[in-house]
């Protein structure tokens, strides 16, 4: 009989791929390994795919905006660094970041990857004319990965890349900032990787801002939320149809890449035992699906702890009955204030098909942010167990 094992395999890792000796050194540290993306961090016009250490910005077909990721931090005395590959060539770059007081531009650079021309602009505001400050242009216009440096100190203003530095001071600049954005493309079809992104704070920059409320469709990334689900305390007559723990050799037949052995590098909390079925496996980039034996609807309730993404008809869990849908739930899109993925009960009614025979699959459709689902503890019961999330308005 095959046996499938899941566990959770992040020891000595935080969020995004941090190790524990990493953690203090940097505002913002992402690696593209893994995903979602931290809270400090949202995305914008598209879809982030993660893998072979880069973020995949990819722009929506149908809409005439940037590929863009957007930090939720405060731009006050930083260096920004990261690593960019532009993928679709004829694309132009462009970094942005806001004023705290304002919804207008406050600083922005440019640059060209084709020809290697770069500029550091200040934007046009009612109190004062927009003007290029600084123009440069790399040696090598041709290179893969483009090294990018960006400081924000007072009204200094400096950006390198691939070793070329243009420098700028104006009046405008010296306040505190707002969020920065990381733009590529302006057209339909952008695509550009982004990977090593780290913020650091200069000597002497306020880091106690709090990092600024998300906005938008895609503030699910940013949501935090602490959950402790109800302890479970079992029933001699529950019928447990799978802990997924490591002893388990329960067949239950998988699709696709998302169920396999391998490190799942997201933490996670409010699951029972060691294991259950993660399938964060190499990013968000896995799919697939995982169905259970038929089995017998005995009992008045389906219980079962649930996380990860919330893409109805994506992400989720499926009871079929004759071949049929006939209850579904997805993820929940959540982490707490610790980072971690947290997990809560779902029950199902389903006292209407006792005797009816059954199966309970779990689907992974979506390799987008938070392109995976958290499953464990699938038991039936006649006790319903009671979500720990608040109530929604």
């Amino acid at each position: 009989m095959k046996r499938i094992l899941f566990f959770i395999l992040c020891a000595g890792v935080s969020w995004c791929g941090v190790k524990a000796d990493d953690a203090g050194k940097y505002l913002i540290f992402e690696d593209g390994v893994a995903g979602p993306l931290p809270a400090s961090l949202e995305f914008h016009h598209g879809s982030w795919k993660f893998g072979d250490g880069a973020m995949v910005g990819e722009q929506v077909p149908t809409e005439n905006h940037m590929a863009t990721i957007k930090a939720l931090m405060a731009f006050d005395q930083m260096k920004v660094e990261w690593k960019m590959k532009f993928v679709v060539p004829k694309q132009r770059f462009l970094f942005v970041a806001w004023p705290a007081d304002s919804s207008a531009h406050a600083m922005d650079f440019n640059y060209v990857p084709d020809s290697g021309e770069m500029s550091l602009v200040r934007p046009k505001t009612k109190a004062k004319e927009g003007a290029v400050l600084a123009k440069g242009k790399v040696a090598q216009a041709n290179t893969v990965w483009h090294e990018m440096v960006c400081i924000h100190d007072g009204p200094n203003f400096t950006l390198t890349i691939d070793g070329t530095t243009i420098t700028a001071a104006d009046e405008a600049f010296n306040r505190p900032m707002g969020p920065f954005y990381l733009n590529g493309g302006g057209f339909n079809g952008a695509k550009f990787l982004v990977k090593d992104l780290k913020v650091t704070a200069l000597p002497g920059s306020p880091q106690t801002r709090k990092v600024l409320p998300p906005k938008g469709a895609a503030a699910g990334n940013a949501a935090k939320i602490n959950v402790t689900p109800v302890a479970y305390k079992p029933s001699p007559d529950d019928i447990l149809l799978a802990d997924f723990e490591a002893e388990n050799s329960v067949e239950w037949k998988p699709t696709g890449t998302a169920f396999g052995p391998g490190v799942r590098r997201n933490a996670v909390t409010g699951f029972m035992g060691k294991g259950l079925i993660n399938t964060f496996l190499d990013g968000d980039k896995s799919i697939g699906t995982l169905t259970s034996p038929p089995f017998t609807i005995e009992k008045k309730h389906l219980n079962f702890l649930i996380g990860g993404g919330d893409h109805p008809g994506q992400t989720g869990v499926l009871l079929l009955v004759d071949g049929k849908a006939v209850r579904t739930a997805t993820g929940l899109s959540l982490k707490n204030a610790a980072g971690q993925e947290v997990m809560d009960w779902q029950s199902w009614d389903v006292s209407e098909f006792v005797g009816k025979q059954a199966t309970f699959q779990i689907i992974d459709d979506q390799t987008g942010g938070w392109g995976h689902i958290l499953v464990d503890q699938v038991f039936q019961s006649d006790q319903a167990m009671p979500s720990s999330l608040p109530a929604k308005k």
